[in-house]
């Protein structure tokens, strides 16, 4: 399978719904036959209604991209929240989705190095790819997966997670796994030598988690990237709703993060970027996450 820089309209059509988690759908999508392949962190705008209402797409991580006989199908993970998601979340096979994508910049991940995907509920969503993809090129035991929530009712995944790398649970009340947060397990896992003396960081969650993750980083002196959550108005950079505060020293450009809505201020002391276009990963030193978590 190959990318491209490609992003279209399409009518992507369900080939199956069903419960993933508390509160949770995954949906599989068959995409029409010139559709782009995307990569791990990329996302798509879908509509979530027959009508007008509502009135704004949703965004979607790439959850799955699944190889079949003649082409390739698309996982999405759906939390249900409002009227949109639960729209969403009933549609049945042979329904067709109104879909733009894949839309922004994806994962950078390092194949030579131990990866630790490290996410909370509904962020496991791109994460799960990025770690079907790394799979060909690390042994299982290279491939740790922390993820937790606040309760051990909402954690899903387990046997597919389990499957795929080394799984640590956590929850915040430690009625299942670790007891405390994301960060606090990985110091602890770090602390007792489980991911080894160079390790990277994936991870995607609430922006508290992400920001202590980031703390952690400058401690430890892991690589690290993260996906960032957040409402996105169009999807491709037109409403500026979702503009992310950025370190200027620490702007990664090139690559696969060109970075395309990337603004610098009069002085050059103060960045934003876009998630949409320049996102949704980014270096984790690279986010003001001072100001982004205010």
């Amino acid at each position: 399978m190959t990318s491209s820089a490609i992003t279209a309209r399409a009518v992507f059509t369900v080939e199956a719904s069903e419960q993933a988690g508390r509160g949770v759908v995954r949906i599989g999508l068959v995409p029409p036959p010139a559709a782009v392949v995307p990569r791990p962190g990329q996302f798509y705008s879908v509509r979530c209604g027959a009508s007008t209402a509502p009135l704004l797409r949703r965004p979607f991580s790439v959850h799955r991209v699944r190889e079949v006989p003649g082409g390739w199908r698309l996982d999405l993970l759906v939390r249900i929240v409002g009227p949109g998601t639960r729209w969403l979340g009933s549609r049945a096979a042979g329904d067709r989705l109104d879909v733009i994508g894949p839309l922004g910049n994806g994962f950078d991940p390092d194949p030579e190095t131990t990866a630790v995907l490290v996410g909370r509920g509904i962020g496991i969503a791109p994460l799960y790819a990025l770690g079907e993809a790394l799979r060909g090129s690390l042994p299982r035991e290279r491939l740790l997966i922390l993820m937790g929530a606040r309760l051990k009712e909402r954690i899903f995944l387990r046997e597919e997670l389990s499957d795929l790398g080394v799984l640590h649970l956590y929850t915040d009340d430690g009625s299942e796994g670790f007891r405390g947060r994301a960060p606090d397990l990985l110091r602890r896992l770090a602390e007792d030598g489980v991911p080894g003396d160079r390790f990277a960081v994936y991870a995607c969650g609430p922006d508290r988690m992400l920001r202590e993750l980031a703390g952690l980083q400058a401690r430890l002196g892991f690589d690290g990237q993260a996906a960032l959550e957040d409402h996105m108005g169009c999807g491709f950079g037109a409403c500026l709703s979702c503009a992310v505060p950025l370190v200027p020293r620490s702007v990664r450009r090139g690559g696969p993060w060109p970075k395309p809505a990337l603004q610098y201020d009069e002085t050059g002391s103060a960045a934003h970027s876009l998630i949409c276009r320049d996102g949704p990963v980014y270096d984790l030193r690279e986010v003001d996450w001072d100001a982004w978590c205010a």
